[in-house]
């Protein structure tokens, strides 16, 4: 069973679980849009000598929410694990992400590349980008969204099975037992029945997105061995960015594993395990 670990940051703490023991191969794992460290619950035991701090990124799960005047760009995200690395004295670690949480890992071993030693991105690596022109006017719509959004609370459920049918059917689709692990952080016994928590600002859209040449510039400063591993029903892997983005990397390795977005959660962890343990134990 994992730890639990709270991290104080200065305007507000992130919660975690933890696998395995200080003695052991650090690695720092995100998770991807409003899910939460336990997306890592079935995977993280599969990675022995190894000891896995999942977060809950700020806004998600058991962790504090950005204050009122800020937002939920993945720079910041980028911060928090500085942040986070530190207080564990990890001067060097590996990065494991998933979906928005390997857009993030990415860009900190661009940011700090003597920080990292490995890199593991599962079904993401890149930020949502944007042409420069479309950056005014996404900015305006982006702090409008987040106005209307900064009061709510997400949908008051009457019965815990509807909420997790909700998660289950949602924008981005997971089995049903998928969505119980991810509830054992984020779905809420409230007034009136169950609330899946996450700060509604995440909902959005990003105040500037990277250009692709932004997005090109940033891994092409990775100096760490990189792990590409999509779904085979993956959502991104055809995109033109994301079959471009093998090239930029100067050491990197690319495989494709059975399932679906959340392939990780989703029956395909021992796949995912044992393609992440050779490369791990790889001296490249």
């Amino acid at each position: 069973m994992p730890r639990e670990r709270k991290f104080e940051l200065p305007a507000y703490s992130l919660a975690a679980e933890v696998w395995g023991s200080p003695s052991e191969r650090p690695i720092l794992a995100s998770h991807g849009w409003l899910d939460n460290a336990g997306s890592f619950e079935l995977l993280a035991p599969l990675l022995p000598g190894c000891e896995i701090v999942a977060l809950d990124l700020a806004g998600h799960g058991l962790s504090g929410s950005r204050s009122a005047d800020s937002a939920y760009n993945l720079w910041q995200d980028v911060g928090d694990l500085l942040d986070v690395s530190s207080e564990l004295g990890w001067q060097r670690c590996t990065l494991l992400g998933h979906s928005r949480g390997a857009g993030i890992s990415m860009l900190f071993a661009a940011t700090f590349p003597e920080r990292v030693d490995k890199l593991v991105l599962l079904e993401g690596g890149l930020p949502l980008t944007a042409e420069a022109g479309e950056a005014p006017a996404g900015l305006a719509q982006a702090l409008l969204e987040s106005r209307a959004l900064r009061d709510k609370g997400g949908r008051v459920f009457t019965e815990r099975k509807t909420a997790i049918a909700e998660r289950a059917g949602g924008f981005s689709k997971v089995t049903t037992a998928a969505a119980e692990i991810l509830a054992r952080r984020s779905l809420r016994e409230v007034p009136g029945g169950f609330q899946w928590h996450a700060d509604q600002r995440l909902k959005a859209q990003s105040e500037l997105k990277l250009t692709a040449d932004h997005a090109r510039a940033f891994a092409r400063r990775i100096t760490a061995p990189v792990l590409l591993l999509f779904a085979e029903k993956s959502p991104f892997v055809d995109r033109p960015l994301y079959r471009e983005m093998p090239s930029w990397f100067a050491n990197v390795e690319v495989d494709r594993i059975p399932g679906g977005h959340h392939f990780h959660l989703e029956g395909s962890e021992a796949a995912i395990a044992e393609r992440v343990r050779r490369f791990l134990a790889s001296p490249r």
